[in-house]
Protein backbone atom coordinates (compact mmCIF):
# COMPACT_ATOMS: atom_id res chain seq x y z
CA UNK A 1 0.00 0.00 0.00
CA UNK A 2 2.64 2.65 0.63
CA UNK A 3 4.49 2.68 -2.35
CA UNK A 4 1.28 3.18 -4.53
CA UNK A 5 0.35 5.82 -2.26
CA UNK A 6 3.46 7.70 -3.05
CA UNK A 7 3.09 6.64 -6.92
CA UNK A 8 -0.05 8.80 -6.90
CA UNK A 9 1.24 11.79 -4.71
CA UNK A 10 3.83 11.55 -7.01
CA UNK A 11 2.24 11.91 -10.34
CA UNK A 12 -0.61 14.26 -8.83
CA UNK A 13 2.65 16.90 -8.42
CA UNK A 14 4.12 16.19 -11.59
CA UNK A 15 0.83 16.46 -13.10
CA UNK A 16 0.30 19.82 -11.47
CA UNK A 17 3.74 20.96 -11.50
CA UNK A 18 3.58 20.01 -15.78
CA UNK A 19 0.23 21.98 -16.04
CA UNK A 20 1.78 24.77 -14.42
CA UNK A 21 4.54 25.00 -16.82
CA UNK A 22 1.98 24.51 -19.85
CA UNK A 23 0.17 27.55 -18.56
CA UNK A 24 3.07 30.00 -18.07
CA UNK A 25 4.39 29.00 -21.39
CA UNK A 26 1.49 29.55 -23.50
CA UNK A 27 0.81 32.75 -21.94
CA UNK A 28 1.55 35.52 -24.01
CA UNK A 29 4.02 39.02 -22.30
CA UNK A 30 2.13 42.04 -20.85
CA UNK A 31 2.95 44.84 -23.70
CA UNK A 32 3.94 47.82 -22.07
CA UNK A 33 1.76 49.81 -24.83
CA UNK A 34 0.13 48.73 -27.93
CA UNK A 35 1.39 50.78 -31.38
CA UNK A 36 -0.51 53.54 -31.19
CA UNK A 37 -0.06 54.56 -27.86
CA UNK A 38 3.35 53.88 -28.72
CA UNK A 39 3.28 56.69 -31.40
CA UNK A 40 2.06 59.00 -29.15
CA UNK A 41 5.31 57.97 -26.44
CA UNK A 42 7.43 58.55 -29.63
CA UNK A 43 6.27 61.71 -30.09
CA UNK A 44 6.52 63.25 -26.80
CA UNK A 45 10.05 62.21 -26.44
CA UNK A 46 10.80 63.37 -29.89
CA UNK A 47 10.30 67.47 -28.60
CA UNK A 48 8.85 66.72 -25.03
CA UNK A 49 5.51 68.11 -26.92
CA UNK A 50 2.72 66.07 -28.75
CA UNK A 51 2.33 67.50 -32.22
CA UNK A 52 -0.32 65.12 -34.15
CA UNK A 53 -4.14 64.07 -33.27
CA UNK A 54 -4.42 60.79 -32.20
CA UNK A 55 -7.07 58.23 -31.78
CA UNK A 56 -8.31 59.40 -28.23
CA UNK A 57 -7.54 55.57 -26.76
CA UNK A 58 -4.20 56.32 -27.82
CA UNK A 59 -3.46 59.17 -25.19
CA UNK A 60 -4.64 57.10 -22.15
CA UNK A 61 -2.42 53.58 -23.55
CA UNK A 62 0.79 56.09 -23.88
CA UNK A 63 0.46 57.36 -20.36
CA UNK A 64 -0.15 54.01 -19.04
CA UNK A 65 2.98 52.68 -20.93
CA UNK A 66 4.95 55.57 -19.47
CA UNK A 67 7.72 54.27 -17.68
CA UNK A 68 8.36 54.46 -13.96
CA UNK A 69 11.82 57.03 -13.77
CA UNK A 70 10.08 59.13 -16.84
CA UNK A 71 7.13 59.23 -14.53
CA UNK A 72 8.97 60.85 -11.43
CA UNK A 73 11.39 63.20 -13.13
CA UNK A 74 9.72 64.08 -16.62
CA UNK A 75 6.23 65.79 -17.83
CA UNK A 76 5.58 63.36 -20.35
CA UNK A 77 2.20 62.11 -17.96
CA UNK A 78 0.79 66.12 -17.79
CA UNK A 79 1.84 66.61 -21.43
CA UNK A 80 0.11 64.02 -22.94
CA UNK A 81 -3.10 64.67 -20.88
CA UNK A 82 -2.94 68.01 -21.80
CA UNK A 83 -2.91 66.91 -25.36
CA UNK A 84 -5.94 64.63 -24.70
CA UNK A 85 -7.88 67.01 -23.66
CA UNK A 86 -7.06 69.05 -26.56
CA UNK A 87 -8.15 66.48 -28.76
CA UNK A 88 -11.35 66.13 -27.10
CA UNK A 89 -11.91 69.29 -28.16
CA UNK A 90 -10.25 68.35 -31.74
CA UNK A 91 -7.22 70.79 -31.73
CA UNK A 92 -3.90 70.24 -30.76
CA UNK A 93 -2.63 71.36 -27.53
CA UNK A 94 -0.03 74.26 -27.18
CA UNK A 95 3.03 73.12 -26.06
CA UNK A 96 5.08 75.32 -25.61
CA UNK A 97 8.90 76.38 -26.96
CA UNK A 98 10.89 73.75 -28.67
CA UNK A 99 13.57 72.36 -26.65
CA UNK A 100 15.41 71.83 -28.59
CA UNK A 101 18.63 73.57 -28.59
CA UNK A 102 18.85 76.80 -31.39
CA UNK A 103 15.16 76.89 -31.96
CA UNK A 104 14.24 79.87 -29.99
CA UNK A 105 11.47 80.85 -32.61
CA UNK A 106 8.03 80.68 -30.41
CA UNK A 107 6.15 80.88 -33.99
CA UNK A 108 8.07 77.83 -35.29
CA UNK A 109 4.71 75.37 -33.90
CA UNK A 110 5.13 75.34 -30.55
CA UNK A 111 2.36 78.04 -28.96
CA UNK A 112 5.23 80.71 -27.77
CA UNK A 113 4.46 79.80 -24.03
CA UNK A 114 6.27 80.65 -21.36
CA UNK A 115 9.46 79.33 -20.27
CA UNK A 116 10.17 80.29 -17.00
CA UNK A 117 7.91 78.30 -15.64
CA UNK A 118 6.25 81.00 -12.75
CA UNK A 119 3.26 81.63 -14.87
CA UNK A 120 3.46 85.24 -15.45
CA UNK A 121 4.46 85.08 -19.44
CA UNK A 122 7.37 86.63 -18.77
CA UNK A 123 10.40 85.10 -20.25
CA UNK A 124 13.11 88.34 -20.66
CA UNK A 125 14.85 87.40 -17.37
CA UNK A 126 14.15 83.37 -16.12
CA UNK A 127 15.05 82.89 -13.04
CA UNK A 128 15.18 79.66 -10.69
CA UNK A 129 13.84 81.47 -7.58
CA UNK A 130 12.94 85.05 -6.33
CA UNK A 131 15.18 87.53 -4.97
CA UNK A 132 15.81 87.47 -1.35
CA UNK A 133 14.79 91.12 0.21
CA UNK A 134 17.50 90.94 3.09
CA UNK A 135 16.54 94.54 4.59
CA UNK A 136 13.22 94.00 6.08
CA UNK A 137 12.50 92.26 9.55
CA UNK A 138 10.59 89.35 7.49
CA UNK A 139 13.96 88.27 6.54
CA UNK A 140 14.55 86.79 9.72
CA UNK A 141 15.61 82.83 9.00
CA UNK A 142 13.40 81.38 11.59
CA UNK A 143 14.31 77.97 10.76
CA UNK A 144 17.98 78.86 12.27
CA UNK A 145 16.50 80.56 15.26
CA UNK A 146 14.60 77.67 16.29
CA UNK A 147 17.45 75.47 15.62
CA UNK A 148 19.77 77.80 17.34
CA UNK A 149 17.45 78.21 20.47
CA UNK A 150 17.33 74.05 20.57
CA UNK A 151 20.53 73.69 20.44
CA UNK A 152 21.36 76.20 23.58
CA UNK A 153 18.73 74.39 25.40
CA UNK A 154 20.59 70.94 24.30
CA UNK A 155 23.97 72.72 25.43
CA UNK A 156 22.11 73.83 28.97
CA UNK A 157 20.92 70.71 29.51
CA UNK A 158 23.88 68.96 29.46
CA UNK A 159 25.85 71.15 31.50
CA UNK A 160 23.35 70.56 33.88
CA UNK A 161 23.54 67.10 33.80
CA UNK A 162 27.29 67.17 34.24
CA UNK A 163 27.02 70.08 37.55
CA UNK A 164 24.77 67.50 38.79
CA UNK A 165 27.31 64.37 38.10
CA UNK A 166 30.01 66.13 39.22
CA UNK A 167 28.35 67.82 42.33
CA UNK A 168 27.10 63.44 43.14
CA UNK A 169 30.72 62.74 42.75
CA UNK A 170 32.13 64.89 45.15
CA UNK A 171 29.79 64.38 47.77
CA UNK A 172 30.24 60.39 47.31
CA UNK A 173 34.07 61.25 47.82
CA UNK A 174 34.31 63.49 51.02
CA UNK A 175 34.34 60.96 54.16
CA UNK A 176 31.17 60.84 56.22
CA UNK A 177 30.90 63.26 59.23
CA UNK A 178 31.05 61.84 62.71
CA UNK A 179 27.80 60.23 64.19
CA UNK A 180 29.14 59.31 67.48
CA UNK A 181 28.60 61.82 70.47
Amino acid sequence: MKPARFFRTFVAAALLALTAVAALATASPASGATECGKKVLADWFDNGRIDRLYPLNCYEEAIDAIPADLRDYADAEEVITRALQAALRGELAPGGRDPTPGDDDPTAGGGGGSDDGSGTGNSDNPQAAPGVDTSGPSSVPIPLLVLGGMSLALLAAGGLGYLSRRRAATADAEPPEDLTP
